[in-house]
């Protein structure tokens, strides 16, 4: 039986790596900068080639080396958008980091990604951070959809959090 396969970037403990199996999806990469939640995911996921290393430091040739994966999973760090944080949004240095996930998808442009994020993104920066975020996903080929969900199904707090999920136009049918 064939898998499809899934890349993880801000990988933290693994949470969006056991959605992706749960999926049905195999791993076939990680990347998470901070130690303490590297320790956790190599225990959780041995087999799953942990890159440990800021994001921002990968050059466009090593993430061309990385395994070809059918989906991009991630989100990029919160306090930025979030409404407990200081609401820099995409110009904080959190929040830039969104851009390395788009960076990711340009350079591997995988059939697909899903990316997470807090619900509050949709209001930061008055709303027009989530219209930059629409708009540099569009630059690098890709549609899709959003919604906001809440997670308390699977943990034991209300946590809504926005799911963009987006297919490369290469991959749309012109019949729909």
């Amino acid at each position: 039986m064939c898998k499809l396969t899934a890349g993880i970037l801000f990988a933290g403990g693994g949470g969006d790596t056991e959605g992706a199996i749960a999926a049905g999806y195999k791993p076939q990469w990680a990347i998470e900068n901070n130690p303490y939640a590297a320790a956790v995911y190599r225990k959780r996921f041995p087999s799953v080639q942990l890159i440990e290393q800021d994001i921002t430091t990968l050059t466009n040739e090593f993430i061309r080396s990385l395994y070809s994966v059918d989906i991009i999973i991630g989100g990029s760090p919160c306090p930025d958008f979030s409404l407990a944080g200081k609401r820099t949004g995409i110009e904080g240095t959190r929040g830039q980091l969104f851009f390395e996930f788009v960076r990711f998808l340009e350079i591997l442009q995988p059939p697909a990604f899903l990316w997470e994020q807090v619900s509050a993104v949709l209001s930061s920066g008055e709303g027009l951070d989530y219209i930059k975020i629409i708009d540099a996903l569009l630059q690098v080929g890709y549609l899709g959809t959003w919604q906001v969900r809440n997670g308390n199904r699977h943990v034991p707090q209300n946590r809504e959090r926005l799911f963009c999920v987006g297919i490369h136009r290469r991959y749309q049918s012109d019949s729909a």
